[in-house]
């Protein structure tokens, strides 16, 4: 399924090996009374064709864990995979593979990743990452009072900001907070969505914070909540 993908690479090299080969010698051929050793072609040596294999091999791996974070996270939430951490799970060794003759088990590497991530347990991952995010974002305790009123919560989250240089007089969130708002928003999309609040999901997640600029504690108003 995937790992035959490395398998048609590695061919794809033999034959531009073969091509670029060809190349050498008619440039040989056509200077046959040349005196000199130098050689329009640039012929790639074995190291260069073993790093271009494991590059794509690698790169082959991060797009798996890209297309399981997509695939197996529930309707309108996220998932954050970490990389690293599921190829030494799983005994995922690229380089290895490679220097040992082997093609790397990508197909292997799919079927844990649909075991781990699949169906309930993604939606779990999930929601314990959008918990996490909330906890995080608003630096939450247990004993942390959070303030009500009849018809909303109030939490308060602290970044940082800096004059902009795109509006004068105006302020926008420092780049170093962006990150941090971003995953807080997505942490309330997908926890108000697991709750039934589609819309207030739709409207926290397609927020975005760049560009955004704005006066000293100047309220910004959304259908479903205020910022």
């Amino acid at each position: 399924m995937f790992t035959h993908l490395i398998q048609q690479f590695k061919d794809a090299q033999t034959v531009a090996a073969a091509a670029y080969g060809a190349v050498a010698q008619a440039e040989r051929d056509a200077f046959t009374d040349g005196r000199t050793e130098y050689s329009a072609m640039d012929a790639r040596s074995e190291y260069k064709v073993e790093r271009e294999l494991e590059k794509f091999c690698s790169r082959l791996v991060s797009r798996l864990v890209m297309e399981a974070s997509r695939k197996f996270a529930p309707a309108g939430g996220r998932i954050e995979i970490d990389s690293a951490h599921e190829t030494d799970r799983f005994g995922l060794d690229v380089g290895g593979a490679l220097r040992k003759g082997h093609l790397p088990d990508l197909d292997g590497f799919w079927k844990h990743l649909e075991q781990t991530f699949g169906g309930e347990a993604g939606e779990q991952v999930a929601f314990e990452q959008a918990a996490k995010a909330l906890i995080d974002g608003f630096w939450l305790k247990p004993d942390t009072e959070i303030k009500r009123t009849s018809s909303a919560m109030i939490l308060e989250k602290r970044v940082s900001s800096e004059a902009s240089f795109r509006s004068k007089g105006e302020r926008e969130v420092h780049y170093h907070s962006q990150s941090s708002v971003y995953a807080t928003f997505q942490g309330l999309a997908t926890s108000t969505d697991k709750h039934g609040f589609g819309a207030l999901a739709n409207s926290l997640r397609n927020f975005s914070i760049n560009h955004l600029t704005f006066s000293t504690r100047e309220n910004l108003l959304s259908p479903d909540w205020r910022l």
